[in-house]
């Protein structure tokens, strides 16, 4: 990651000081070239006004020294030079001049400047002033030597930047990646540190929402799948009891107790479907009829309690409130739990009820005609608990408080009875 963003940060500078250093070399070069024409031809201004106003034939005329290692002369209207250094006959920017026009280009190896000495209206000579050119390519490549090291200082300042940008940026997702590791070898508690930069801290929010997601799931399935031999144990006792039972006395028509293991075997299918759902959270949650739920249940189990010759009842007393927001599997669940526990702990009638609750909401209640439950409360829903009702009772009470609704023992001396209140 910090090659690719240093190499981004110092490819950018590097576009950035050749789109600018590039055309400012260019310009420079014609700006210098432009001042030196413009101080050759002020030399040249200058010495024509110091000329006298005219012109004596056969007389050398005597000019200053231009102070460069140019040239300085002087041309009569003939084109013979009159002063000076330079061509003995005038070129073609001195024959310009001589016309009446300032002028300047380049000679050979020289800049070149002709400018006309004017008296009155008339040109009497004309000045010509040359510099080799190498002193203006000198000048030139001196700042163009500076633009260069201003690009390679801008560059290297770059290279600095992008080595603490990248640094800064690498070290926070460094501890992602820690985060990441320590997430996929099983510690949920981990939480990804903040760097303060915005994009890289939604990513450590995101692992941090991941791993509480992963860290609730696994422990669900952790928990129902200790529970899940409880809820097996009721559908294989029937799957053995029925393989038994034909075994000890068998049947005219074997059909008969094939269709009654299967029968067996589809509730034991649906028993562990309803569990996956639930440990996994996939179990649809929606308006359900809890009359329904409950002779639903009431189905299931009339076969196990006629078995025992023990009668199950349901009674829905308001049918306008006996609906629910819930998951109906985990209803069915929890009501598999609590008539388990009053055909393996009570006796007489069961009976299902569905009322209003007092605060609102409705109540389902599983109710039979035993001896009691010794202890009270919330006693009954720990795990091992005396008693005997083992791990039912707790998953029951787990599976009703992840639906939002609260399960408990709300009579436990003789003809005890539960109560799931919904919300």
């Amino acid at each position: 990651m910090r090659p690719r963003i240093l190499g981004a940060i110092v490819a950018i500078a590097l576009l950035a000081v050749a789109t600018l250093a590039i055309p400012l070399a260019i310009r420079l070069g014609h700006d210098e070239r432009a001042q030196s024409m413009a101080r050759l031809e002020r030399l040249a201004v200058t010495t024509a006004t110091r000329l006298p106003d005219q012109i004596e034939p056969s007389t050398t005329l005597t000019l200053p020294d231009p102070a460069s290692d140019g040239d300085l002369s002087v041309y009569e209207t003939t084109g013979e030079r009159r002063g000076g250094e330079g061509p003995t006959r005038a070129d073609p920017i001195v024959q310009r001049a001589l016309a009446g026009h300032t002028n300047n280009g380049q000679a050979g190896s020289s800049l070149v400047v002709g400018v006309p000495v004017v008296r009155g209206l008339r040109v009497i000579a004309a000045i010509r002033v040359s510099e080799p050119i190498t002193v203006t390519d000198t000048q030139v490549r001196r700042q163009r030597v500076t633009i260069v090291l201003l690009g390679v200082a801008a560059t290297i300042v770059a290279i600095l930047v992008g080595l603490g940008v990248s640094a800064a940026l690498a070290r926070p997702m460094r501890r992602l990646r820690a985060a990441a590791t320590r997430l996929g070898h099983g510690d949920f508690a981990v939480r990804a540190p903040r760097s303060g930069i915005a994009e890289v801290d939604d990513v450590a929010q995101a692992l941090d929402d991941t791993a509480a997601q992963l860290g609730q799931l696994v422990e669900r399935e952790r928990t129902f799948s200790a529970h899940a031999s409880h809820q097996l144990r009721t559908p294989l006792a029937s799957l053995r009891l029925a393989v038994e039972a034909e075994l000890a006395r068998p049947r005219p028509d074997p059909s008969t107790a094939l269709h009654e293991v299967l029968t067996e075997a589809d509730r034991l299918e649906r028993t562990i479907n309803d569990l996956l759902l639930l440990a996994r959270g996939t179990a649809v949650r929606g308006p359900v009829d809890l009359g329904e739920v409950a002779r639903a249940a009431e189905h299931r189990w009339h076969g196990t309690f006629a078995a025992v010759a023990r009668p199950i009842r349901v009674s829905v007393q308001d049918v306008t409130t006996s609906s629910a927001h819930a998951s109906s599997t985990a209803l069915a669940q929890i009501l598999d739990v609590l008539l388990d526990n009053a055909l393996q702990h009570g006796s007489g009638v069961v009976t299902i009820s569905v009322r209003s609750a007092v605060e609102g909401g409705a109540v389902i209640a599983v109710a039979d005609e035993g001896p009691g439950i010794s202890g009270d409360g919330d006693d009954v829903f720990s795990a091992g608990a005396e008693g005997g009702h083992g791990f039912g009772l707790p998953l029951a009470a787990a599976l009703a408080h992840a639906e939002g609704a609260r399960l408990r023992l709300a009579h436990s001396g003789p003809h005890p009875m539960f109560e799931l209140t919904m919300r």
